[in-house]
């Protein structure tokens, strides 16, 4: 209980946990109120509304980002030594910030969820445009989840690497990068990616990516086995 205190306390009080969250919402409020206040109508009621007014790539770097941060800030600013001594078991450590990643993960995706529907969808009522209900619930509940496990990914992978750019670097490659390249030249492989399975938990249009459920399924995945491996690196690797 006290490394899941210390943690918290460690995330809330740095100005990079407010910034990174305030940007975030910040900027779905501007693309919320812009596609939906200027798209054109019939573009709108035609299209899948739930899933184009979440455009959700950037906040999902933002919580990922947090997440890697929550993990590597220690290493980086040599404090890493002073945790371990006050809790020798670092497996505890790493699990504490998995949990104040999960945290946090939720509170980012209810305030993003917040700001796309309370305006998002309040423009489109205005102009006349009507959400399917259940479309509109599938998309903010894939939103909200990815969000979440965007961010506790950020923390397994920070755990597991420890350097903080090394961590964002690899991160970005494999949300953004290496899915797409396999799904480019044919490979299967692809669409079991981070990144793509991410698109597929939003319940984004393609017929190369794996269903909702089993896109969220495998990002799951990758967040246990990186934080299992992250516990088992931090407990045997010098403290340096």
């Amino acid at each position: 209980m006290n490394a899941l205190k210390s943690e918290w306390l460690k995330l809330v009080s740095v100005r990079t946990t407010w910034g990174l969250l305030g940007a975030m919402v910040l900027i779905e409020g501007l693309a919320a109120g812009l596609v939906t206040g200027l798209g054109d109508i019939e573009d709108l009621r035609r299209g899948n509304v739930a899933t184009f007014i979440i455009g959700t790539h950037l906040a999902t770097v933002f919580m990922f980002t947090l997440g890697a941060l929550l993990s590597t800030n220690e290493f980086r600013h040599g404090t890493a030594n002073s945790t371990y001594v006050v809790t020798p078991k670092r497996e505890r450590v790493v699990l504490a910030k998995l949990a104040v990643g999960l945290a946090v993960g939720v509170v980012g995706a209810l305030l993003y969820i917040a700001v796309n529907a309370g305006l998002g969808l309040s423009i489109l009522s205005s102009r006349g445009v009507v959400v399917d209900a259940d479309t509109a619930v599938n998309g903010y509940v894939g939103v909200g989840v990815g969000l979440v496990l965007g961010c506790l990914f950020g923390v397994a992978l920070g755990s597991l690497l420890r350097n903080q750019v090394l961590t964002i670097i690899v991160g970005l490659v494999l949300f953004l990068l290496a899915g797409t390249v396999a799904l480019f030249i044919g490979s299967d492989v692809g669409r079991y990616f981070p990144g793509e399975a991410l698109l597929a938990l939003q319940n984004t249009p393609s017929v190369d990516l794996l269903s909702q459920t089993d896109g969220g399924l495998v990002l799951a995945a990758y967040c246990v086995v990186l934080g299992i491996a992250g516990m088992i690196f931090t407990r045997q690797r010098e403290i340096t």
